[in-house]
């Protein structure tokens, strides 16, 4: 039990516990309870991070999946489930605004590669082999993702779609896909950075 909190307080987050058992049981209403209980103050704590609601209502999914999946995973001593939510939440739209630079990142380096025919001034014919060559090394790095992590990049970071719509366009699950295009950021960065910096 948890202790020093008032008694109206104690039977709610017991209540909540329970809740949480029977999602990890997947109970369908129990969850559903839950979400109604504290859906706006999860999506609250996200757009708090994030700033942006369409980024906020991406998290938000992503969220409530890991409560559903997850639940099994919480521990009452180590806090509330309440707590543990908006915690998890926060770390999610953390996460968020990471991948946001990452993709910016690779995006800025990827422009930079290909902007050969954009000089202000006329290039020297050593400028333009050099940006050829690093063009290069871009071009190959990619080729050298497997096939599903290449796909999953070029829609994510070159299409713009949300890893959510990305799954949904590859019919494949969510986790799948976030950890493929995650695979493939490092193996690009791995590649491309000792090369061009």
């Amino acid at each position: 039990m948890i202790e020093n909190i008032p008694q109206e307080l104690e039977a709610s987050v017991q209540e909540d516990m329970t809740l949480l058992k029977r999602i990890a049981a997947k109970d369908s209403s129990s969850f559903q309870t839950f979400y109604r209980k504290y859906g706006g103050l999860i999506f609250t704590s996200i757009s708090n991070v994030l700033n942006d609601h369409h980024d906020a209502e991406d998290v938000m999914q992503e969220v409530l999946v890991q409560i559903w999946n997850k639940a099994h995973l919480y521990e009452p001593r180590k806090g509330k489930p309440l707590t543990w939510v908006t915690t998890m939440a926060r770390n999610r739209a953390i996460d968020r605004i990471r991948s946001k630079q990452r993709r910016s990142r690779l995006n800025g380096d990827f422009e930079t590669e290909n902007r050969t025919e954009q000089f202000e001034f006329e290039a020297s014919s050593s400028e333009l082999l050099e940006v050829k060559e690093r063009s290069n090394v871009v071009r190959h790095a990619v080729d050298k993702l497997t096939p599903d992590q290449r796909e999953a990049i070029q829609l994510a970071y070159f299409d713009g779609l949300t890893q959510a719509e990305v799954a949904e366009r590859l019919n494949e699950p969510l986790g799948t896909v976030k950890a493929r295009i995650r695979r493939g950021v490092t193996r690009l960065e791995g590649l491309v950075k000792p090369t061009l910096s």
